[in-house]
Parts: structure tokens; sequence; C-alpha cells
């Protein structure tokens, strides 16, 4: 039998060892921080993100996806930020940047099965999180998305510093169907919750989005529902395990028990059309969400 061996890596060392982790990209950002202006129209907007051809592209594909599901093609960026919002394009800014940080990690390597799966995982659980705002509450569609699309980035941020302790996680994870959080601790004495916060944090994210990222593996009734977040990112996260979308594969668990969908006033019904519907657009889509 192989034998554990058990890393300790302090997070202020971690913390260090990511100082050199990119911003989010620029064009992203400035969309981040344009949207938030009470001025801001569709001119601004489209005159930042036509600065970077690959987002605008990437706006328009994704616009016209079975995700967005508009009643009309749409055929330029002022047509997708008109008809989108500018709180979808801010979450669609943020999907670009995202995949450009897995593009960093792999410094030109062929995209490996860890890496594809971690994308696979947070693209479904975005779908699933959007999905459970809309039935739930659409004021949280867009922060929905955004957040369940960001909630594992700390283990983007382990796999880049510490690949080869990573392995060894992932490996146990695998094989044993322990929890990712479980492993992480006993290995490195924190986990990738913890480390996405603080990327959160650098990305100058709202302290909405640090929380729901830093406590969506330790959610309980008594945090209320102050912060949708949380409730939207475990159950999307959960949809995706039962579905196997990722690492962890858990098809007969039952949801409708979940702390997450209690507190959200989901029923079980409810709960397994979403999951037919998160199946559905990651089929019609896979080439344009997955890597």
């Amino acid at each position: 039998m192989k034998q554990k061996i058990h890393h300790k890596v302090s997070l202020s060392k971690l913390i260090m060892l990511t100082g050199d982790l990119p911003p989010m990209p620029y064009v992203a950002r400035r969309v981040m921080d344009i949207v938030n202006d009470p001025g801001v129209n569709a001119k601004m907007l489209q005159d930042i993100i036509s600065k970077d051809q690959g987002l605008a592209s990437q706006i328009l594909k994704i616009a016209n996806s079975a995700l967005y599901a508009c009643s009309r093609r749409v055929e330029t960026l002022t047509d997708a930020i008109i008809m989108l919002g500018f709180n979808a394009i801010r979450s669609l800014s943020i999907m670009s940047a995202t995949k450009k940080l897995y593009d960093f990690t792999r410094r030109g390597k062929v995209l490996g099965l860890k890496d594809k799966l971690m994308w696979e995982h947070s693209v479904g659980a975005a779908v699933a999180a959007r999905l459970i705002a809309q039935k739930q509450n659409q004021r949280y569609i867009e922060q929905a998305f955004m957040g369940a699309l960001l909630h594992d980035i700390g283990k983007l941020v382990i796999l880049q510093k510490l690949p080869d302790i990573f392995d060894e996680i992932v490996e146990e994870v695998y094989n044993t169907g322990r929890h990712f959080v479980e492993v992480e601790m006993e290995q490195l004495g924190f986990t990738h919750a913890k480390v996405g916060a603080r990327l959160m944090r650098k990305w100058k994210l709202s302290e909405d989005f640090e929380a729901a990222v830093r406590f969506h593996h330790d959610i309980t009734p008594e945090m209320g529902m102050d912060n949708h977040l949380i409730y939207f990112i475990d159950l999307a996260n959960k949809i995706c395990h039962k579905l196997g979308i990722g690492f962890i594969k858990e098809p007969e668990k039952d949801l409708s028990s979940e702390i997450s969908a209690l507190m959200l006033g989901l029923s079980a019904e409810d709960i397994s059309r979403i999951e037919k519907s998160v199946s559905s657009i990651l089929e019609q889509e896979t080439n344009l969400f997955m890597m």
C-alpha cells in the first residue's frame, strides 16, 4: 500500500508563493469597474470590450447559446450588451478572464484531465447556479453564475503552485470518494475555499463573492439569507456532484434534503428539472463552454 505523505504548507507561505498570479485581465477589470458606475451606457461597454477581440467573440457566442436562450439571434456586440444587460456582460467577462487563468496555468502544455475536470465542474456549477437563481430569485441570476464559476478557483491556485501535492489530493479524492476539503486539510492544513477567497480579494470582487467562495463548504441554516450566493453555490456544486461533472460522482444523492435546497425553498421536482436543464445546456454547448 502506498504510504500517504502529509505536507504542511502554511497559508501565509502559499499566499507568498501565489504573489505572481496574474491579476484579473485588464479588459475584464475595466468591465467590472464600469458596470458599477451608474452613468455607464452600452457605448462605453462596447468601446472597452472591443479592445479584446477574444472576449468580444466569446460574448457573442455565449449570447447565442442555450444558456441565454434569446428569442432572436444576437448579431453584434451592441445587440449583446443591450439584450443581455450589463450584469450578464460582467459575468461573461469574468468567464473569459477565468479561462485565461487556466491558460496561464497550462503555459502552453496540453490541458490535462485534472484541468479539464476542474473547468467542466466550474462551468457546470455556474450554469446550475444561474438556473437555481432563475427559479428562486431572478435578481441574483448573474451573481449566482459568477460566484459558482469562481467557487473552486482556489484549486487552480494550488494546482499551479503545488502541482505534486495537488496530484496526491486528487488521487486520494478520486480513489476513495473522500471530500476535497477533508483531504486538503490533511495534506495542507487549509482548503481551496480559503485560497479562493484570497484571490477574490486580490481581484477586488465584492465581500459577498469573497464570503461565498470562502464558506461554500461550511454552510449552516444560521447564515440566514443575507448572502444568497452561498446557498446557490452549495446547491449548484452538489448538483454537479450528482451529475458527475468534475472529480466527485454521487448519483444517488438526495439533494432536496440539503440545507441549501431547504433554505431556497426548492422541491425535489424543482431540483430534478434544474438537473435536466444543466445536462441539456452543457450537452448542446460542449464546444463553447468546455476546454
